[in-house]
């Protein structure tokens, strides 16, 4: 009887061990899936367990777990991958693009595009954007993200498109007209010459006529030209201070007794990559007709910097008469002009030049302290 009672306190002694052993071993099971995903919900990859040096089961369950984390790994790594990849893609667009969670109206995600058109560095909240888009055309669409329904919101600087388009429409127009023009003068000329040579005094007078209007013509033609053959600009790094020192010195003989000029460079070593000859046009016709515009004790202004995208800007200001609106609107059509002798073609040609430098120019009016101001971006 009490051999019977030793070996049952026996076994039972021997299973409690056994159950022990087998419930730290369950435990400590746990506590290795535990902290595994522990780990991982805190985008955590660098552990590992150890994989030799354990019994056949422990080895078995380590290897299993470490191949789970691989796999996770894996995934997460090809995510982040496409991520990196549509973030590239949206910000390779022209197009501006808001993420907005709908209820908050908080901004998740916006492209570099939508920053440089909102000439603004960080979005965060739809409302910052609402007075400036009211200049774009504007897109939207909706979807679920997260468990959050979020606006997607697609805007573009439509007026910039269609200034191009416009540009390219005058160039057209303007190419054909110059092109049949010189095709229909240019033989006049040459039959005018050869008759002038070989005719009698009677007639000279009304050749000389021909002869004279039509070389006046090709020339007025030729002034045009110049809108549809902008050079193909060679761009270069120049320094900014020395370049506009040049056209003060070039300007100044034009002003008039108590007008003054002035520049403001920050910082002095300011640098623009573009083609210094083309922009020297473009600089000297702005100075020009701000030299013709200002009155007693006018002053013109130029102003360079970098803004908040990092482009290089030119201001050239002047406190002369205000342009009125209507005039304003049309300032770079081609061929328009207020003067009485002006071709209208000057500030046509510095869009042209702007535009194939990879740049912007803008008329700047600032009604309250009565200032005009050309603005060259260099993008």
């Amino acid at each position: 009887m009490n051999g019977a009672v030793v070996i049952l306190a026996v076994a039972l002694l021997g299973a409690i061990v056994v159950y022990i052993r087998l419930w730290n071993r369950y435990r400590r099971n746990i506590g290795k899936v535990a902290f595994m995903f522990n780990a991982l919900d805190n985008s955590d990859y660098t552990f590992r367990f150890p994989e030799k040096g354990q019994g056949a089961d422990e080895q078995l369950l380590n290897t299993s777990l470490n191949r789970v984390k691989e796999i996770l790994q894996h995934a997460r790594n090809e995510q982040m991958e496409r991520e990196k990849y549509f973030e590239l893609i949206l910000d390779s667009v022209d197009t501006g693009i808001l993420v907005v969670e709908e209820e908050r109206g908080i901004v998740l995600r916006s492209n570099q595009a939508a920053l440089d058109l909102l000439q603004m560095e960080m979005v965060t909240h739809i409302d910052q954007t609402k007075e400036k888009m009211a200049g774009f055309s504007t897109r939207e669409t909706h979807t679920i993200l997260k468990n959050r329904r979020v606006r997607i919101i697609g805007f573009s600087d439509i007026k910039g498109e269609l200034a191009n388009q416009e540009i390219d429409s005058w160039v057209k127009l303007t190419r054909v007209l110059t092109h049949e023009i010189m095709n229909t003068v240019t033989p006049i000329i040459s039959l005018s010459d050869t008759l002038l040579k070989n005719s009698q005094d009677e007639q000279r007078s009304g050749l000389q006529v021909i002869n004279q209007t039509s070389k006046e013509l090709v020339q007025f033609v030729e002034n045009y030209r110049k809108f549809t053959h902008v050079p193909t600009p060679s761009p270069k790094l120049f320094y900014v201070a020395p370049f506009l020192d040049r056209m003060v010195s070039l300007v100044r003989p034009l002003l008039k007794a108590g007008n003054s000029i002035g520049t403001h460079i920050e910082p002095q070593d300011l640098l623009v990559y573009a083609d210094e000859g083309l922009v020297s046009r473009v600089v000297s016709n702005i100075l020009k007709n701000a030299a013709e515009a200002i009155g007693e004790n006018g002053q013109i202004t130029l102003r360079a910097y970098t803004n908040a995208q990092e482009s290089v800007v030119i201001d050239i200001t002047n406190n002369g008469p205000m342009i009125p609106d209507d005039v304003a609107a049309h300032i770079f059509v081609p061929f328009f002009s207020t003067k009485s002798q002006g071709s209208g073609i000057g500030l046509s040609i510095s869009r042209q030049i702007m535009r194939v430098s990879n740049g912007t120019i803008d008329l700047v009016s600032d009604k309250v302290t009565r200032l005009t101001t050309f603005r060259l971006a260099f993008n």
